[in-house]
């Protein structure tokens, strides 16, 4: 049997996991394992003082375990990608491998008072979008929907912690589990 495992840090915020957890990875897989993630300090660009995601994306895919379907990592870094200025996350499209940070999704980010519901709500978005990717979907352009290209917050906090119905269809007639 394959499993589709939520990877993390000890460091990682623990509603936030719970809520990844229970709300998003929940939705494709009966059994989510869980999976304590190595130090990513390899892929730490001292110029850009953020991680590159890539790198990660490559590492985890080297570390999951043989009966791992998916796994979603979790990370406290600011990520990015070369040709961006930053990344909530990146999925392999169709792979077996994601990511997501929750360094830009805290209200703290941006000077604004902490606000725990909305964190772990985008936090949950999120980690939808990207296991969304993992199991095939692009972006979609309905701006309610999880798999909407989302560049700021204000678009994740647009978004419904789940996917419109053309979404939901195109998984199911893969065969997918999408509660």
């Amino acid at each position: 049997m394959k499993y589709v495992y939520l990877g993390a840090a000890t460091d990682v915020d623990r509603e936030a996991l719970e809520a990844i957890r229970g709300e998003a990875l929940a939705r494709f897989a009966e059994t989510v394992r869980g999976l304590e993630l190595p130090e990513i300090e390899f892929a730490f660009d001292p110029v850009r003082k953020q991680y590159g995601s890539i790198p990660l994306l490559e590492m985890l895919a080297r570390i999951a375990p043989a009966d791992c379907r998916k796994l979603l990592a979790v990370t406290e870094k600011d990520l990015f990608i070369p040709v961006l200025t930053f990344v909530f996350g990146q999925a392999q499209l169709g792979g077996r491998v994601g990511v997501v940070s929750l360094a830009r999704l805290r209200q703290e980010f941006y000077g604004l008072p902490p606000n725990r519901e909305v964190f772990v709500q985008r936090a949950v978005k999120e980690a939808l979008h990207e296991t969304g990717h993992m199991f095939g979907l692009v972006h979609c352009p309905a701006q309610g929907c999880a798999m909407s290209l989302a560049t700021g917050v204000r678009q994740i906090d647009g978004k419904q912690p789940g996917f419109c119905a053309a979404c939901a269809a195109r998984l199911h007639a893969r065969g997918e589990r999408y509660l």
